[in-house]
């Protein structure tokens, strides 16, 4: 089971929240942004969160609480391996 982070920006207080997700995740969840609590109803496919609202073919939303320590005002420097899955979430890399 391999956990990486994850980057996503709230459009509530535009923080960066890095989430650790396992690669065994699929479904609905809702991501609680770190800095405002502000809720993100997003499918996570692959332990890869996609823009993606919730499906109702997926059943229930568990919630993800992002740490505080995970969410900042500034954009981090991503690993090779973080970089690679959101390029693959979005389509740009296979």
């Amino acid at each position: 089971m391999a956990r990486h982070a994850h980057e996503f920006n709230c459009t509530n207080c535009n923080f960066f929240n890095y989430p650790m997700l396992d690669d065994k995740m699929n479904g609905n969840f809702t991501v609680i942004c770190g800095n405002c609590t502000h809720e993100h109803h997003r499918t996570i496919v692959k332990g890869v969160v996609t823009e993606d609202r919730h499906s109702d073919k997926m059943g229930m939303a568990e919630r993800i609480h992002v740490m505080k320590s995970a969410s900042q005002k500034e954009k981090r420097k991503l690993g090779i391996v973080a970089q690679l899955r959101q390029m693959e979430a979005a389509g740009l890399h296979k």
